[in-house]
Parts: structure tokens; C-alpha cells; sequence
């Protein structure tokens, strides 16, 4: 999907409203916590002021209950809690900011291929063609619960699931012909019946008549994003993404799953543009490397010791309380396999990380390595960005991932780190297209 070679840029809205955000210095200024949209339209202004390409809101539909086998500590400090819908912030962010796109989560393991594609297709229009999904396969047991499932699906099942789900959706949104809407009023007639399709899906998981009852989106479909790390995730991607969302940590990383993603669409007959990866970074503004290590350091001591390890849980599906003092990273593998926890995800964090440290230490600093860090100057930055896309093939861009303050990390981006991006051509000035398919081209 993504032709050139520019930087896309994207940013990633999760969990503003969670995560010990709420109670950094500088966030929420001005704004009631949450209840509102002014917040959420103020950050599409400012990301279409960067001509960013896409904001992303992950999403579950549980109360992680990971840490201790309890609640207790996600809902009293506020990590990944709570967790509300913001499909509805959509429209009214859309609105602030005509550029910009929006990627919403929706799960195939709990939700149905037609209510799916009924709600994607209304949403490209009230978008006007800005919309994409962030297909994900749940993993989460208090999900699972949510939904109704006292033991959650197994992990292949979910993908074979997964499979199903995006071949129906698929045929839906292809169902009605693009030029199927006639609206000739001096014959009375509005559609071409022709060009409109009963799909009569009849599968392991899904039975479904069709055609859709809705009119063609812009996007005709929205941009379809998939992020799973397994052999399954990467074969779902390979069939049906356009874009991927990585958390490698290391440019050696992102290069193996560069290559292994490539390999993955050779064998369904795609080519490697047809899928861009967007890499999931933090970027920390400051004066120097020593003014970015600083502001490393008043966040950590804002936020409580076990703030790690409870975020953690909720991340790998795992109880990190349960580690032995002094108990390394390495000997918390057993452990992960046990509990079913998110392996692949953790088998990442030993490749690109020290596994001989211990689980209290590497929890301690969690937040603020978990994912790719590029900080100091913009110039800085700029190299390295720049570096590390060049180095897996100029395709996709990054995602910002949270920062230290809600909003000011991303305004920090936008008005300095942007201008950089912009002058050495690594970023667009202007939006290419009137849809986010467009736009990620």
C-alpha cells in the first residue's frame, strides 16, 4: 500500500486517558478528564497541522485482572483503566481535521463479520473515506469473560476465526458495485439490482446471506490494519492488511520482520508494498540527550515502583507479581508458557533486551523502554528516524506511542520535530488524496 518512500506518520491514542497519564504535570490542562471531545479535536487539529497521516485508538473490552489476580491496582493507580469506546470520538474529530485519519479496534473473536462491515462502511462516510480497522484477535481471559466465555478461545482457533471473519467482511463491502447507485429520478430508479450480490457465505464459524444494505464507502473498504506477531497473525496479515503496526525494538528486529512479512505475502502472491509497517516509537523533545534523560527520570519518579510490572501484566496477559525476588527475565519464561500468557510479544523483549536483569528491575523502566526511543534535538531524531527507515526498506513510517504528557508529546512533535522531517523531504507538506488509502500511498 504504501508507494512511496516519505515517512508516514501516525500516533497512537490508546490509553491518554489511563496509564499514570492522569496525573503527569501538564496533562489535561483545560480539559474535563475524558467526558468530552474537545481534548481528542484538539489533537486532530494539531496532527493536521503535522499532516500526520492517522490516529489509532487500540482497544479490549476488559479490566485486566493480571496483576495479583486482581483489579485492584489497575483501577487505583489508572493502568489501562478505564477503558471507554471511542468509536463515538471519531466523527467529531473527523470534523475538527479534514485530513486526517482514524483506526479503530474491533475484535474477530467476539463480534460478528456483519455488524463489522455495516459499521466500517457508516463510518468511511461520515469520514468521507478517512477510516481504517485495527483487526485484532483477543487475547485477553477478562475479555473473554466480558463476552461471555468461561475459558478463553485457543489461540489458532482465534486466527482460523480471524480468517473467516475478514473473508466475510471483505465480500460484504464488494457486494454492492461501485457504480451500482443510478438515482435517476425521472425513471424512478435508484439502484441497479445487477450490480448489487447476496454473498450466501456458509463457513465453519460464519453463515451470512448478504448483500450489505449500504451504500458504496469512499474507500469501498476501510484500510484494514493487522499487528499480530505469530506465524497465524503474520499469515492474516500477509492475506489482508494494508498496513502493520510493529513494536520491534531493535533495527536488527525490525529488519527480520521486514523480511519475514515479504516472505509471508510472496506466498499469497502479494508484493511487499502492498503492506507498510508502521514502527511504534517514543519521541522525547529536549535540548540535549541529557535534558531528554531528565525528563526520563521526573516521570519515573511520578509514577509508583510497581507501575511497570502492572502494565506489564495487562500487556503479556501474565501475573509479573508473582516473580521471586531477584528472579531474572529469563526465568520468567516458564511462567509466561504456563499462565498463556502473550508469548510472542515477550519473546521479543528477550531478544532486544538484557534477559539476565531481573523482572523488578526491567519492570521498573517498563515504561519508558518498551518500545523504540528516539530523544534529544529534532535534528537528533530526525537521524534516526530517518536511519531506521531507510535501513527496513523506506516502507511505512512510525507510530508514536506515549509519551510523558497528554497532549504535549505530540504538539512537541508536530512543531518541532515535523519542520525537520519536512525539510529534508522525509514527510508530506500537504495531504496527496481526499482519503487516509490515499494518503498512506
Amino acid at each position: 500500500m504504501s508507494q512511496s518512500n516519505i515517512i508516514h506518520l501516525a500516533a497512537d491514542l490508546s490509553f491518554l486517558h489511563t496509564d499514570y497519564l492522569w496525573r503527569m504535570p501538564g496533562s489535561w490542562i483545560g480539559y474535563d478528564y475524558y467526558s468530552t471531545s474537545e481534548f481528542y479535536e484538539d489533537i486532530a487539529r494539531i496532527a493536521q497541522r503535522g499532516v500526520m497521516d492517522m490516529l489509532f485508538f487500540g482497544d479490549t473490552g476488559g479490566t485486566p485482572e493480571d496483576y495479583g489476580g486482581t483489579y485492584e491496582a489497575g483501577v487505583r493507580y489508572g493502568a489501562k483503566w478505564p477503558r471507554h469506546d471511542m468509536a463515538p470520538m471519531i466523527p467529531l474529530m473527523a470534523k475538527a481535521a479534514s485530513g486526517v485519519g482514524f483506526a479503530i479496534t474491533m475484535s474477530t473473536t467476539y463480534h460478528h463479520p456483519f455488524y463489522v462491515a455495516r459499521f466500517f462502511n457508516a463510518l468511511d462516510h461520515v469520514t468521507r473515506g478517512r477510516i481504517a480497522w485495527n483487526a485484532v484477535t483477543s487475547a485477553y481471559k477478562n475479555e473473554a469473560a466480558n463476552y461471555g466465555f468461561d475459558v478463553m478461545m485457543d489461540h489458532d482457533e482465534r486466527y482460523r476465526r480471524a480468517q473467516e471473519f475478514l473473508e466475510v467482511a471483505c465480500k460484504l463491502w464488494d457486494s454492492v458495485e461501485k457504480d451500482a447507485i443510478v438515482t435517476d429520478r425521472e425513471r424512478g430508479i435508484f439502484a441497479d439490482p445487477a450490480k448489487v450480490h447476496r454473498i450466501d457465505h456458509r463457513g465453519r464459524y460464519f453463515n451470512v446471506r448478504g448483500p450489505l444494505p449500504a451504500l458504496p464507502s469512499p474507500q469501498q473498504r476501510p484500510v484494514i490494519i493487522q499487528a499480530g506477531l505469530s506465524g497465524p497473525g503474520m499469515d492474516l496479515a500477509a492475506t489482508y492488511a494494508d498496513m502493520q503496526f510493529s513494536t520491534r525494538r531493535t533495527v536488527a528486529s525490525m529488519q527480520q520482520h521486514r523480511a519475514a512479512l515479504d516472505a509471508k505475502l510472496a506466498q499469497v502472491g502479494r508484493k511487499p508494498r502492498d503492506v507498510g509497517i508502521l514502527w511504534s516509537i517514543r519521541i522525547q523533545v529536549a535540548e540535549s540527550d541529557a535534558a531528554a534523560k531528565d525528563k526520563e527520570r521526573q516521570y519515573l519518579e511520578w509514577i509508583r515502583p510497581e507501575a511497570g510490572l502492572v502494565e506489564m501484566s495487562a500487556q503479556y496477559n501474565v501475573d509479573f507479581s508473582k516473580a521471586r525476588p531477584g528472579m531474572r527475565l529469563a526465568d520468567f519464561v516458564d511462567e509466561v508458557r504456563a499462565q498463556k500468557g502473550n508469548y510472542g510479544s515477550f519473546e521479543e523483549l528477550l531478544k532486544t533486551t538484557d534477559p539476565s536483569q531481573t523482572v523488578e528491575e526491567f519492570g521498573r523502566r517498563f515504561l519508558v523502554d518498551r518500545i523504540l526511543v528516539a530523544a534529544g534535538t529534532p535534528k537528533a531524531i530526525v537521524d534516526k528516524l530517518e536511519e531506521m527507515h531507510v535501513a527496513t526498506g523506506a516502507n511505512g513510517g512510525f507510530i508514536l506511542g506515549r509519551g510523558y504528557s497528554a497532549m504535549d508529546n505530540i504538539r512537541e512533535f508536530v512543531e518541532f520535530v515535523v519542520p525537520e522531517l519536512q525539510r529534508r523531504g522525509l514527510s508530506k507538506r500537504k495531504y496527496t488524496g481526499a482519503t487516509l488509502r490515499e494518503n498512506l500511498s
